[in-house]
């Protein structure tokens, strides 16, 4: 970007990159697209021997990267915000080239008359399973991570489609001697509801469809759960004093590693056909958490321990609750 000779702002002469005057940048921004676009791309994507730093101390290292940016150390470390954007795009990215669907839907039928008495009872007995005339039972399960093209669209049954109106039904609500105010919630949670059990007869026929609002609606999810993270660190925290940007920072990094993992998870899936080592993934991250908070918090590792396990159970009913939320909005817009 080429320096004017006068400030654009208040004509001053300048002798250097800003204005001596106001302080303003000295630079020509009559470019065209293609060149701010590339700045643009530099500035964001461009990578140096940060870069590498960066991510050895991220993944060799955990906690390491947070304690050095937090210790004032930056002019080698890139951005943690940087980080996150990248992760995220990387693993929306991957899905997309690997061709695969985050959830599925998959309905799973067996003949009852094929099991014998003590699976037909415990089946009968385990919740989200319709029993049809006493000769089929019916699950709807999810899949992760499967390829969207292999996905296979599925034909409702007649009970499947009554449980379905069933549903709806019940979802009807009686707005007589409600104030008008009140009738109005009502009739728009009823809606809702209607829409949600829509798209879930939209999701079980195609059961990748749910994918593109889910796409959406999942990186708004982490803009809220990162900060909610850092306040939860915080709490945990609270004595000595740390800033609530230094936890911000540490969450950022937190989940910059959980969506390059869950990018090596699709990589995987693609190549092995099979995401059934998840749980796996989700034990090492949360080993990688302990290790993390033991190096920046400097705890005593039983303390550590302590907070870590408050930490896993809260965040796990919210993050239950931000993924329940997001599925219904998801649902909604099928």
């Amino acid at each position: 970007m080429s320096v004017l000779p006068a400030c654009a702002n208040c004509g001053t002469a300048l002798n250097g990159p800003y204005c001596s005057n106001c302080g303003q940048k000295a630079s020509d921004t009559h470019r065209p697209f293609w060149w701010i676009f590339g700045e643009f791309l530099d500035s964001v994507f461009g990578y140096d021997s940060r870069t590498f730093r960066t991510i050895w101390l991220l993944f060799a290292e955990p906690g390491e990267f947070t304690r050095r940016y937090n210790a004032g150390q930056r002019a080698s470390l890139l951005p943690p915000f940087r980080l996150f954007v990248i992760a995220t795009l990387v693993f929306f990215v991957t899905l997309q080239v690997t061709g695969l669907a985050m959830v599925a839907f998959r309905t799973e039928r067996v003949a009852l008359a094929s099991l014998p008495p003590e699976a037909v009872e415990a089946i009968k007995k385990k919740r989200g399973v319709t029993i049809a005339d006493e000769k089929y039972a019916t699950q709807v399960a999810m899949d992760f991570f499967v390829a969207a093209n292999g996905a296979r669209q599925m034909k409702l049954s007649e009970e499947d489609q009554r449980g379905i109106a069933d549903a709806n039904d019940a979802l009807k609500v009686e707005v007589d001697g409600a104030s008008p105010d009140e009738a109005g919630w009502l009739r728009w949670i009823q809606s809702k509801g209607q829409r949600v059990m829509e798209g879930f007869r939209h999701a079980l026929t195609d059961p990748v469809k749910m994918n593109g609002p889910l796409n959406v609606w999942l990186p708004r999810l982490m803009l809220v759960l990162v900060p909610i993270f850092a306040l939860l660190l915080a709490i945990m925290h609270w004595r000595p004093k740390v800033y609530l940007f230094e936890h911000l920072v540490f969450s950022i990094h937190i989940h910059t590693v959980v969506f390059v993992a869950l990018s090596l998870v699709a990589l995987a899936a693609a190549i092995l056909g099979d995401s059934g080592f998840l749980w796996a993934i989700w034990l090492i991250l949360g080993v990688y958490l302990w290790m993390a908070m033991y190096r920046v918090y400097g705890r005593s590792w039983w303390l550590t321990s302590l907070k870590f396990l408050a930490l896993i159970m809260v965040y796990s009913v919210v993050l239950s609750v931000g993924l329940g939320a997001v599925f219904l909005i998801a649902l909604s817009e099928v």
